[in-house]
């Protein structure tokens, strides 16, 4: 991956998707624990399905950059 500038730091895009990697395990388990409440709160259960939909997002867009763009890949009918 790539380095990540965030104001005046820098961060491992690699290290920033581990950490964003380990709130999603957490949110799908909370969520999981909830869902077999008798009665789940729906505000708090939606916050965690906002919070998820949120970091599933930043990790799509943190994997973009593992892509390879190789030219060499790509090929035309002409």
């Amino acid at each position: 991956m790539t380095i990540l500038n965030i104001g005046t730091e820098a961060f491992n895009s690699t290290e920033v998707a581990e950490k964003v990697q380990a709130d999603i395990s957490f949110l799908l388990s909370r969520i999981a624990l909830l869902r077999e409440q008798q009665n789940p709160n729906p505000v708090v259960l939606q916050t965690y399905q906002d919070m998820l939909e949120s970091r599933q997002a930043v990790l799509d867009w943190l994997m973009q950059d593992s892509i390879p763009h190789d030219s060499s890949t790509v090929r035309t009918s002409h």
